[in-house]
Parts: structure tokens; sequence; C-alpha cells
């Protein structure tokens, strides 16, 4: 796969590559999506549903311990391609809620639990 075929995410006004993760990252990542993806879209179906704000929405499922695994799991993808990304780097990024959150459908189909996007012509 070539540099330009690579997904990437936004973080703190910086793309970032992310390429097919590695078991060394997946061992992380995947238990992370299985358990958060639920509920992101759970969430957002309520919220929808509801007619609630973005805020509403992000209160639905966003508490300490789901923020702290949605950090890991971003950072642990990053480490397949930026291996020098030291964890108290990332964590002093100034990284928008929502960019994390973003970030999840990129890391799943990196992690191979969504099928890829295809290229369009």
């Amino acid at each position: 796969m070539s540099d330009d075929q690579v997904p990437t995410i936004t973080l703190a006004g910086r793309e970032w590559t992310v390429p097919r993760l590695a078991p060394r990252q997946n061992r992380i990542v995947v238990p992370a999506l299985l358990r958060l993806i639920p509920r992101i879209i759970t969430a957002r179906e309520d919220a929808l549903a509801a007619k609630e704000s973005d805020l509403a929405y992000l209160a639905r499922f966003v508490d300490a311990p789901t923020y702290d695994e949605l950090a890991a799991l971003v950072y642990t993808a990053l480490t397949r391609a930026h291996p020098e990304l030291e964890r108290q780097e990332f964590d002093d990024m100034p990284i928008e809620t929502l960019e994390l959150i973003g970030a999840v459908s990129v890391v799943a189909r990196q992690a191979g639990l969504l099928r890829p996007v295809k290229p369009t012509n």
C-alpha cells in the first residue's frame, strides 16, 4: 500500500497515518473497539431519536474511563506508523474529543473489524 493510500486521522491539527495494525496494536485496540463501538452507536441513535445536540450525545457515553479508553486505543493505533510517539507527548496534545471519536472508524478498519473503504473513481 502506498503512502497516499494509507488512511489518516486528524489530531491536534496534524494528519497522522494509520496503516493496517499488527497484533501488537490489535491486542489492545480490538477489545476496546468491541466495547466502545456499540456504546457509541447506541448513544448516537438515542440522541438522534431524542433530537439532542452533539453535547448531549457525548454525555450519553463519554465518562472518564471511556475517554481514557478512547485515548489509549487511538494512541496505540498511532504507534504502528509512529513508534517514536511517546504516550506523555500524546496526552499533552490539544486533541478534541470529537477528533478521538472520529478516529474510531479508521482505527476499526485498520484493525480489520470493518471492511476497507473502496476508492471511488
